[in-house]
This record gives C-alpha cells, structure tokens and sequence, in this order.
C-alpha cells in the first residue's frame, strides 16, 4: 500500500526551516543562559576572592604592625636594659653615701660642705683602627668613624662639690686629697673666693671631679687599708728607732 503525500514541497521546505529556526533559537537560548550563569558565577567567585584576599592583606598588615611594634619596644627595653645595667651597676661599686662621705673626710678642719651634686652624662668614645695612624687617616676616620674606627659608649659621672675653708692652702690640701683618691679620675678647681660667712671671712671654693668608670669600693677600701697599714708600720719603726 502506498501513500501519496499532496502537500506541496515549497510548503514542507519552509515548516522544515521554522523548525530549524526554532530549535536553533532554542540552543542559542540555552547556550547564552549558560554563559551569563557561568559569567555571574565567576564574579561572585572573584568577588569572594578580592574579599578573602582583601582580608588577608588587612590581616598581614595588622600582624606586620604588631611585629614592628613588638621589634620597637624589644630594642627599647634592650636600650634602657643597657642604660640601667651600667649606670645601675657603677652606682652599686660606688654608692652615693660612700662618695659623699669620702668628700666630707677630704675636707679641712673647720671646712664645710654646702653642696654636692653627682650627675651621669654618656659621652661616646672613638678607638681608631691600627690602618689610621696617619693625621690624614685619622681626620678621615673622625669624619667616617664606621670605616676605620670603633665606636663606644661610656657613662661619665660628675661630682660638683662647693665647699667653704679657711685659706687657700686648706683648698689646695682638699685637691690633692681628693685627686689621691682611688675612685676620683680628674679633679678641676672652677674658682676659689673670698666670702663672708658668718662675721668671718672665708674661701669659697667649687671643684668638679669625675668618677672613674672603673671604680670599686672594695678596691678602694683595700687599698686604704694598706695605706693605713703601711703608715702604722712606719709609725711603729720611728717609734722603735
């Protein structure tokens, strides 16, 4: 049995092209949905992305500031740690009560004591190199002490005392007594005036001294009793003679 179709072609070949029409619209529909949900997808990927990495950024800055933080105050407390080892352990071999009594014994009979001022200041010290012997080298060392020289740094006390005596020979005498100390590095007269104190006439002295870096009591000490020693052991050969 055979079907004879009576629907012309043009006809058949335009429904045909609608199809097509049709399912390719279809496919260009599904195709560009999917590209604008992969392309929203793929901001709100790079969008948590920009905010994660924002959040990471903000948490390294915030951890850098707290390390810089911490590295400042470290170097601080490793600066007054410093600061108050040296001064702290200078003051400990050389007690103030000890300097001023020292001070007070030095004085001259009838002498008195009006001030006594003790002060630190740090002074950096330069150690040329052995290669900057020449006074060219060592003027090019002092401009650029890093290339050739050692710096350093020492903790210098000062010692201001005012004083009254009776003569200038008293004051000279409180000088060579206080320059003969052990603890004392440099004795410097400022002035010595006459004064009137008291319906008397009196000289009114100020030395500046400078501690020794280096100074102990108990060396001191030692040392003053073998002074003593030796000037009783004189003392009892002039006797016996």
């Amino acid at each position: 049995m055979s079907f004879v179709n009576l629907l012309p072609e043009d006809y058949m070949a335009r429904r045909a092209q609608k199809r097509v029409n049709v399912l390719s619209l279809v496919l260009f529909g599904l195709v560009m949905a999917a590209v604008i949900g992969a392309t929203i997808a793929s901001e709100q990927g790079l969008a948590k992305s920009r905010e994660v990495y924002d959040r990471v950024n903000q948490s390294y800055s915030e951890a850098s500031k707290l390390i810089g933080q911490v590295q400042q105050l470290e170097g601080a407390k490793q600066q007054m740690f410093k600061k108050a080892k040296l001064a702290g352990g200078l003051l400990e071999r050389v007690p103030r009560s000890y300097l001023l009594a020292t001070v007070t014994n030095a004085l001259p009979p009838g002498g008195s004591l009006k001030k006594f001022s003790l002060s630190s200041k740090r002074r950096r010290t330069v150690a040329l190199s052995n290669n900057a012997k020449s006074r060219f080298a060592k003027t090019a060392a002092q401009r650029d002490p890093g290339a050739a020289a050692n710096r350093s740094s020492r903790l210098d006390l000062s010692i201001e005392v005012i004083g009254l005596a009776g003569t200038d020979v008293e004051v000279a005498r409180f000088i060579a007594s206080m320059a003969r100390c052990p603890l004392i590095e440099d004795v410097e007269l400022v002035y010595s005036e006459e004064k009137k104190f008291q319906e008397a006439v009196v000289r009114e002295f100020k030395v500046n001294m400078r501690l020794d870096p280096n100074a102990d009591v108990l060396f001191a000490e030692k040392q003053r009793g073998g002074a003593l020693a030796r000037a009783d052991a004189t003392g009892r050969v002039g006797e016996g003679q």
